[in-house]
C-alpha cells in the first residue's frame, strides 16, 4: 500500500490544538507528512500550548514518528513543496488564517504556506482550509466562494455536538477529523453519526 504524501500548514491563526489533533492523526495514519508553520503560527502554539513549541513537540515523538516528518522552512521558497513538479496527495490548512486564505485566494504567494497552496490550485492537488474567524466579513466569504469555486474545499473550524464526545479535546477532535476526511485519510478522531447502526 501507497504511503500517503500530505503537506500540512499552519498558519497565524488560533487554533494550535486543531493543528496538533491533526498531526497525530496524519502519524497515527502512517502518513508522511510535510509539516510548515509560520512564524506567528509558532508565537500562537507557545501561547497556547502547555507542552511547549512546536519544535519540541516534535522531537518528544517517538523516532519513527520524527522520521515521517519533513519540518519546513516556511520562509523557504525553495522547498519541494513550492514545486509543481513535486507529488503528494493533498495539503490541510489547519488553522488558516483570514490573510493566508486572502493570500491564496488573489494569488500571491509570499511563503512556502501560501506557494505550496497555489501549485495545489495550479496542479489540482486537494487542499483543505480550514478557517479559524468569526464572524467573517464580506471579504473573508468572497475570498473563501472563490477559493472554493477554484477547487479547494473549506472547513470552518466550527465543531459538531452530535458525536457523543463533547469534551474540549472532542470538540477539537471533530474539526480535525473533518479536514481529515477531505483527503480520505483514515482515522479515529469522532464516531459517525449512527455508525453503530447495522
Amino acid at each position: 500500500m501507497k504511503t500517503k504524501r500530505i503537506i500540512l500548514a499552519i498558519s497565524g491563526a488560533s487554533g494550535s490544538f486543531y493543528a496538533k489533533a491533526a498531526l497525530e492523526a496524519l502519524i497515527h495514519s502512517g502518513a508522511f507528512i510535510h509539516l510548515v508553520a509560520s512564524p506567528t503560527a509558532r508565537q500562537i502554539w507557545n501561547d497556547e500550548m502547555e507542552q511547549g513549541s512546536l519544535e519540541q513537540f516534535i522531537k518528544d515523538l517517538p523516532q519513527d514518528a520524527q522520521k515521517r516528518i519533513s519540518f519546513e522552512n516556511c520562509k523557504n521558497l525553495g522547498a519541494s513543496i513550492a514545486s509543481g513538479s513535486f507529488r503528494h496527495d493533498g495539503m490541510i490548512i489547519l488553522p488558516c488564517s483570514v490573510k493566508c486564505l486572502a493570500a491564496i485566494a488573489n494569488g500571491f504567494s509570499s511563503n512556502l504556506i501560501e506557494r505550496a497552496a497555489d501549485v495545489c490550485l495550479k496542479e489540482r492537488f486537494p487542499l483543505v482550509i480550514c478557517l479559524r474567524e468569526t464572524p467573517l466579513s464580506a471579504i473573508h466569504l468572497e475570498n473563501s466562494l472563490k477559493l472554493s469555486r477554484l477547487g479547494a474545499t473549506i472547513v470552518p473550524c466550527n465543531p459538531g455536538f452530535y458525536h457523543g464526545d463533547n469534551t474540549f479535546e472532542g470538540l477539537v477532535n471533530f474539526v480535525a477529523g473533518k479536514a481529515l476526511d477531505q483527503l480520505n485519510l483514515e482515522h479515529k478522531l469522532f464516531k459517525r453519526w449512527k455508525s453503530d447502526e447495522t
